[in-house]
């Protein structure tokens, strides 16, 4: 069951860790910190410019095998 409560100024969400991996979750986070900055509007150039790079980076070394041989 997935819980969500608000204390001061924080959100607080509740889960089984069994539904999700420490992976998924950093992927979310950043996903959400993304949404942020876009939202926000923080990014310069040379910062977007390093996400792009970093996101590319993570997303090759994630999905790599489904284009190389062994």
């Amino acid at each position: 069951m997935v819980q969500l409560s608000f204390e001061n100024d924080y959100a607080i969400l509740k889960f089984p860790k069994h539904l999700v991996t420490t992976n998924y979750m950093q992927q979310v986070l950043e996903r959400l910190q993304l949404e942020t900055w876009v939202e926000n509007n923080v990014l310069n150039e040379e910062q977007a410019w390093e996400l792009s790079e970093q996101l590319k980076s993570e997303w090759w070394e994630n999905n790599k095998f489904r284009l190389l041989r062994d």
